[in-house]
């Protein structure tokens, strides 16, 4: 889970052909994530897959990471988007940690649906400082968090809410990270269930 700043693209496109183009550079990437990881990921790579001249790529990106940050970006916006609809979908007096480790079974999953949601994380991890990666008060998570405790009832003081808001989304942004690159499903489950504790315990 990040709250990085992607960086603005060079130039906005406006006409078909120039959203075209961009399209077909944000799919030669995530083709070349699936298949070989962000390592060696390059411009020229990345053009050559998309069958269009290196030049191109940068009239619409500064660089490898600016795609890589806008591709990770859509894929944590889809992936938070599918747990904020399960929120909603929730219904009915439900004590704190039942909903929280719904959500967070909804995240891991998702998460580990998604096509390159892991590559980019890990790009996004090994590329950024912990302090870049984790998000910050009014980020997407910080807001889904504020929902669950709305939906379960539970106040926090005034005094203590921007203390809790951040514990709360920097643990959950860091641990929820390891049960998705988990390998073993019955750990990563398990993994899933403490932090589902250790959170709403925290939280009660």
């Amino acid at each position: 889970m990040t709250k990085i700043t992607s960086a603005a693209t060079k130039k906005t496109p406006k006409q078909a052909r120039a959203r075209a183009r961009v399209d077909a550079i944000l799919t030669a990437t995530e083709q070349l994530l699936v298949a070989e990881g962000p390592n060696g990921l390059t411009t020229t790579a990345i053009a050559r897959a998309a069958d269009i001249p290196v030049g191109s790529v940068y009239q619409y990106f500064a660089d490898r990471d600016d795609i890589l940050e806008q591709l990770y970006h859509a894929a944590y916006d889809h992936v938070i988007g599918q747990v904020a609809d399960h929120l909603e979908t929730l219904s009915g007096p439900m004590d704190l940690k039942t909903i929280i480790h719904g959500l967070l079974t909804t995240f891991w999953q998702e998460a580990r649906a998604h096509t390159t949601f892991r590559p980019l994380t890990r790009w996004a991890n090994s590329s950024h400082s912990l302090w870049e990666v984790t998000p910050g008060v009014h980020s997407s998570l910080d807001d889904l968090i504020a929902r669950v405790l709305e939906k379960a009832g539970v106040s926090v003081a005034e005094a203590r809410q921007l203390a809790v808001m951040k514990t709360v989304s920097t643990t959950v942004s860091i641990l929820v990270d390891q049960a998705i690159e988990e390998q073993d499903e019955i750990l990563a489950e398990q993994l899933i269930d403490e932090l589902a504790h250790l959170v709403s315990s925290y939280l009660s």
